[in-house]
């Protein structure tokens, strides 16, 4: 039994220096973080039973935490150490490490140091490189072209006379990539969501979640109607939304932030059938009127309500910003409608008038005549 055992130490053993062996500078391998310490992050490289250290400088926002899985690339072995890194950056970016970077594709961790009219100058450690304009994430070159600040790069092309050029857009879209992939298997519909807007316009709004750009279509950017959306949103704010569609194979998703914003129609609305009101024409439709009643509702007054003889368009007769005084015939709060009649109403202002005449002469009026006027003190106060 002892003899077993030895024998399956020493194949182990064999099995281990062996996958050492295996690892060239450069390799691409999964690790463990085992601890991370502040000169240091120790990890354990998966499937190959070795243990190596990556500088802990290279984390510029945060270290990984014990037990979480990297990518990482083998550097080198010094004093038994086994070294990684996730970033190239400082004195490990030497002509050599270069050349292993640009065949491993290995980032480079540069400093952006100036521009010119083709594209922006990067300190590599000692060395220069050039990062040509189409190479810059559109996000980056919002902020100056990236002047001033350290960001990571891929080794595009190493030129006989040792010039170097890089990408950036070609790890931003590996890292947009790699957040897609994990959004794949986590994101679904009816999901909430934080995202920034990056450009408002008449049909919506396009917003982006995670590395994920999807649509909130005016409809669900405001319960507003006809809202200026430019006036409400703008580039750079920050949102929650739901995810109301996927769709991963044309690259189309959809958004909502009506979950968010308070809706009129779940509040007491202040409108209820029988009501005289005054609003501003809203649009013109080919079967009626749209009427704003408030900056949150709007009504309709169809062809047929609207007074008009037939064959006459409303187009003709009705323009946008014109005060019209509307009866509302009926308000259905489930299908978010509101019904107005400029015909009625113009039946209860001769009726109203009428029996104002009559209270003049008999210093009456009738139980009709006392309700529309109700109405109509109502409808004032509230139009």
């Amino acid at each position: 039994m002892k003899e077993d055992q030895k024998e399956l130490f020493q194949k182990l053993l064999d099995e281990s220096f062996r996958k050492k062996a295996a690892l060239e500078p450069g390799a691409k391998v999964s690790a463990l973080v085992t601890s991370s310490k502040s000169d240091y992050v120790f990890i354990k490289v998966q499937g190959a039973g070795l243990s190596g250290i990556i500088a802990s400088d290279e984390f510029t926002e945060a270290l990984p935490k014990q037990g979480e899985t990297i990518e990482a690339y083998f550097l080198q072995e010094s004093s038994g150490d086994q070294y990684f890194t996730t970033c190239l950056n400082g004195d490990t970016i030497s002509k050599d490490m270069v050349s292993i970077a640009h065949t491993a594709e290995i980032p480079v961790l540069g400093h952006i140091i100036s521009e010119n009219d083709a594209g922006v100058e990067v300190k590599l450690g000692e060395l220069t490189g050039f990062c040509p304009f189409s190479q810059l994430d559109p996000e980056l070159k919002k902020q100056n072209n990236g002047v001033g600040k350290r960001v990571r790069f891929l080794i595009s092309e190493v030129g006989n006379k040792g010039k170097i050029i890089v990408s950036q857009k070609k790890i931003a879209d590996k890292e947009r990539e790699a957040k897609i992939s994990v959004l794949k298997g986590e994101l679904k519909p009816g999901m909430f969501v934080t995202c920034k807007v990056k450009s408002v316009h008449t049909f919506g709004l396009i917003v982006e979640a995670d590395g994920l750009t999807a649509l909130v279509p005016a409809s669900e950017a405001t319960f507003k109607k006809g809202a200026d959306l430019a006036k409400d949103f703008h580039p750079g704010q920050v949102l929650r939304a739901k995810v109301l569609k996927l769709d991963w194979e044309e690259g189309k998703h959809s958004f909502t932030v009506k979950d968010f914003l308070k809706d009129p129609w779940a509040q007491n609305v202040p409108f209820k059938e029988g009501d005289l009101v005054t609003g501003t024409v809203e649009s013109v439709k080919p079967f009626g009127v749209f009427v704003k009643l408030n900056e949150q509702f709007s009504g309709l007054v169809p062809n047929r309500e609207t007074g008009l003889q037939n064959r006459i368009p409303a187009a003709q007769h009705f323009k946008m910003g014109d005060s019209v005084s509307a009866f509302i015939t009926e308000v259905n709060i489930g299908k978010r409608q509101i019904s107005l009649s400029l015909v009625k109403a113009k039946e209860v202002q001769e009726r109203l008038d009428y029996s104002g005449y009559l209270s003049e002469e008999t210093s009456s009026t009738g139980s009709f005549g006392a309700i529309l006027a109700k109405s109509l003190n109502k409808g004032q106060k509230k139009g």
